[in-house]
């Protein structure tokens, strides 16, 4: 091994140590260049995380809340082609599968309930259609999924749409649609069967009517944004409206949006009396949404909340009572019903509670000996939609001032052919429901208009959420509601 004099080994010590020097300095240097680099990317989301907080302040957040198939998804469409931009093209063509698979579903549904009503089909031909289509059906085939039905071939066939259409003829198929209370069948079933021949049209594109009567369940939150003018203020207002699933297994979502809301728009269906809920045969669909309504007036963190409610299918609460569903009796049954709910030891300490007050509430207050005056007919006559009024997506200016001024003259027409016993139901209702805030607030104020405190009001709209001026009426009514109650609470005047 070669000797190295102790001045090589001196000037080798020296030379690693300047390496090892000029190394720590680039490490040094990188070190504070990744933190500079941190700290520049720490600034920039802290930045966004303001700008997007301050552009959230601009949303005014409404909470939409009822129970299952109320018409909430419906109210949101609306809202959108009132307030939004038109459905583009894109829009209408993504629903031609759903509104496909809605006339299917309400073929199958009224199909099984004839076997289970004993009501036959008027000839063989008929028998075979009907047979070809419970054949694509789950009750055939139990392993399809909605999802595989949705996407069948079969439903967009000439087979499909002839079947549809003669099935729809057949006598025993109107019969089993008479009655279709006493099973789960969709709102939109008739209008659909009556668009057939259009709808199975190649060049077919859905107009903003079937959109709007397309039902399509609500499984996940949903969120619409738009802005409106305001009379008092020159800038418009911007909503964040949030739509909930209302079935009980989605209602547990509910609570996490309870936050920072201006007002919750209750949509309650007056027109499901004498139904059941799809996801629980034994229970009446209205008395469920009284109960939701109980549970959402009495939900602390709603207290400050105002509650503006929307009583909808007024439409098809006419056309059933015209057709002789008994609205008396069928509160009868309620008031059964929620007696013996508020005694069964399978329901909570707490869905007994509401089921007692509700039964009370029905006792205190029956139907028979209840009487409207002239302010309610009147009340309820210029809500309700004038034939045909809104179904041209396409109106000329001419052609929607035609529309104002009949429904101008059929509400004076309505006012006075009206059956008594559609504004009695309906009238029934809303006063149920302030009878219901009474027993939780206390307090009554006025006759419409109910405060528990200077920031919670309660309102009642009758509504119709297919017609699209119905619903821009009470929105427009709303709108100032809302503006104001917003306005308080971040303590700016209110003129």
């Amino acid at each position: 091994m070669p000797t190295v004099s102790t001045s090589t080994m001196l000037k080798q010590c020296r030379r690693l140590k300047a390496k090892l020097g000029l190394a720590g300095k680039e490490t040094n240097t990188s070190e504070a260049a990744v933190a500079r680099a941190a700290k520049i990317r720490s600034a920039k989301i802290d930045r966004k995380i303001r700008s997007d907080w301050k552009n959230e302040q601009k949303y005014i957040k409404l909470l939409l809340l009822g129970p299952g198939e109320a018409g909430k998804s419906t109210l949101i469409k609306q809202m959108q082609l009132i307030h939004g931009e038109a459905l583009d093209l894109q829009e209408k063509c993504a629903r031609i599968p759903y509104i496909r698979q809605n006339i299917f579903d309400s073929m199958v549904a009224i199909l099984v309930a004839m076997v289970e009503f004993d009501i036959p089909l008027s000839s063989p031909a008929a028998k075979e259609r009907a047979q070809r289509v419970l054949n694509n059906s789950q009750v055939c085939n139990p392993s399809l999924t909605s999802k595989d039905i949705l996407n069948s071939r079969f439903l967009s066939s000439p087979e499909f749409f002839d079947d549809i259409t003669n099935l729809w003829q057949d006598d025993g198929v109107k019969m089993a649609y008479s009655r279709s209370n006493e099973y789960q069948l969709l709102d939109c079933a008739a209008y659909f069967f009556e668009r057939v021949e259009i709808i199975r049209q190649e060049e077919y594109i859905p107009t903003e009517q079937d959109v709007l009567r397309c039902r399509v369940m609500t499984t996940s939150i949903t969120e619409t944004r738009f802005s409106a003018s305001h009379e008092n203020r020159g800038q418009p207002v911007h909503f964040k409206v949030l739509d909930v699933g209302g079935q009980r297994g989605e209602r547990r979502k509910w609570i996490t949006l309870f936050d920072k809301v201006t007002a919750v728009l209750f949509v309650q269906d007056i027109s499901s009396f004498d139904q059941t809920l799809r996801e629980d045969s034994q229970t009446n669909r209205l008395l469920e949404s009284l109960k939701v309504f109980y549970q959402v007036i009495t939900t602390k963190y709603l207290r400050s909340v105002s509650i503006l409610t929307f009583m909808n299918k007024i439409d098809i609460l006419k056309e059933k009572i015209e057709r002789g569903a008994n609205f008396s009796a069928a509160l009868q049954k309620i008031k059964d019903e929620a007696h013996e709910n508020s005694t069964n030891p399978s329901h909570s300490e707490y869905d007994r509670q509401i089921y007692q007050r509700l039964h009370e509430i029905l006792a205190e207050n029956p139907y028979d000996s209840f009487e409207i005056t002239d302010q309610d007919r009147k009340n309820f006559c210029e809500a309700f939609p004038a034939p045909d009024s809104d179904h041209n997506d396409n109106q000329s200016s001419l052609g929607r001032k035609l529309s104002k001024l009949t429904k101008k003259i059929s509400n004076t027409s309505l006012y006075s052919e009206m059956n008594d016993e559609v504004i009695k139901a309906a009238t029934y209702m809303k006063y149920l429901l302030k009878q219901i805030i009474d027993k939780v607030e206390k307090k009554h104020h006025g006759t419409l208009h109910y405060c528990d405190s200077e920031f919670r009001c309660y309102e009642f709209h009758y509504t119709c959420a297919v017609d699209k001026s119905n619903i821009k009426k009470v929105i427009d009514g709303c709108k100032n509601i809302i503006v104001k109650d917003y306005l308080m609470r971040i303590g700016l005047p209110v003129s």
